[in-house]
């Protein structure tokens, strides 16, 4: 995992926001959703993520 990987999955874990895109979309069972199973959270990986314009991204990435 790169830095900016461990930066998004940081912030995303600590995110009272956080809904992943596989659930919102309601999936199920398919490669989407098993690739983001894995209990591992991330910010590319959120319906809010909007390419990094996440009001809750922003504010964080001045802490991270």
């Amino acid at each position: 995992m790169g830095e900016e990987e461990i930066k998004l999955h940081r912030i995303a874990s600590h995110c009272t926001e956080y809904e992943p895109i596989s659930d919102a979309q309601g999936y199920g069972i398919s490669w989407l959703n098993t690739a983001m199973s894995s209990g591992c959270t991330r910010c590319d990986w959120c319906v809010y993520w909007r390419e990094g314009e996440c009001n809750i991204y922003t504010s964080r990435t001045k802490f991270h």
